[in-house]
């Protein structure tokens, strides 16, 4: 079988090779599953850099999310069988043809929902659903700003709050990505290159203090962001694509009651119990399988065009998420 692998860290142009390699064999209590799409997300370049919260061991397969079918049980499996559709959780090396997985870390794919949207489950739905709702408790009525709206993940956050009647402030860098981002149901849209948060937050929202915000860009946006919400405000961090530390002012975080916080999704799978998992899961699929939440896909690219496809995923202005199929 095709798969992607690693032998040391750096650039993927540089260090990711397509390799033959002998399809693996499911042992007790384990099923494989021959995948048939898998996202690339920012941790997933960021692990073949060396730069992510966690190395692998090498040689590495890079990958977290995907989605397929069962091909192969091992002993001592029930309730799962071959042809049945699912989406591993928590499963490292994505990026190849088949992975074992244990049959207690497999869903069920939705009734109807194709593998190129199943395979985005986990990290942009699942995490803006646990920022959302989780993290910020944002309710009907609230105002709830997000940074990097234009991304995939901003672009569920924007559907969920809409379907949920939470005010969504998005964040920006660029004015050429208004319209696309409004396109995409965003009501309230700023832009740092050339407008103030404070003021456009005041001028958007009246006297009501903005208090809930989630940051994927970290840096001079964070620490902008973080000035400009009001007392007693919370601050949820969950990336840094910006790859520079938030300036942070100290008398804000005493007098102005600020929290700053962040979040890894890798964490919640290890500490979330098996039953808030499959509920939170649940809810996700419904709404995925239904068409009120729709995660949008940009382009599709075969295991060996990865390197193009690495491209396209960091191309500024990308409204959607890059898959890998084959």
């Amino acid at each position: 079988m095709r798969s992607l692998i690693f032998n040391r860290f750096g650039e993927p142009s540089d260090v990711l090779t397509l390799e033959d390699v002998p399809a693996p064999e499911p042992g007790e209590g384990q099923v494989r599953v021959r995948l048939g799409a898998r996202s690339i997300n920012p941790s997933d370049v960021l692990t073949v850099r060396g730069q992510y919260g966690r190395r692998p061991k090498l040689p590495a397969t890079p990958g977290y999310e995907a989605a397929g079918t069962i091909d192969a049980v091992g002993p001592g499996v029930t309730g799962w069988q071959v042809g049945q559709r699912v989406i591993p959780l928590g499963i490292e090396g994505t990026w190849q043809e088949a992975i074992i997985a244990p049959a207690k870390a497999l869903m069920a794919t939705p009734e109807g929902l194709p593998d190129k949207i199943a395979c985005q489950m986990l990290a942009n739905p699942l995490t803006a659903h646990l920022l959302l709702f989780d993290l910020l408790d944002a309710k009907a009525g609230d105002w709830v700003v997000q940074t990097a709206a234009g991304s995939t993940l901003g672009q569920l956050m924007i559907q969920l709050a809409k379907l949920n009647g939470v005010n969504l402030i998005n964040v920006i860098r660029s004015r050429g990505g208004v319209e696309a981002l409004k396109a995409a149901g965003a009501e309230h849209v700023v832009v740092t290159e050339d407008e103030d948060l404070a003021a456009r937050f005041t001028e958007i929202a009246g006297k009501t203090p903005i208090t809930k915000a989630v940051d994927a860009v970290a840096g001079e946006t964070g620490g902008k962001l973080a000035t400009a919400l009001g007392f007693g405000a919370t601050l949820v961090v969950y990336g840094a694509l910006s790859m520079q530390p938030i300036p942070l002012d100290a008398g804000r975080l005493i007098f102005r009651g600020l929290t700053v916080k962040g979040f890894w999704l890798t964490d919640w799978f290890r500490t979330a119990t098996r039953e808030t998992r499959d509920k939170t899961l649940g809810e996700i699929g419904k709404l995925l399988a239904s068409g009120q939440l729709v995660p949008p896909v940009e382009a599709e690219y075969d295991l060996a065009d990865v390197q193009a496809a690495i491209v396209h995923s960091e191309r500024p202005g990308r409204t959607g998420k890059i898959i890998l199929v084959g």
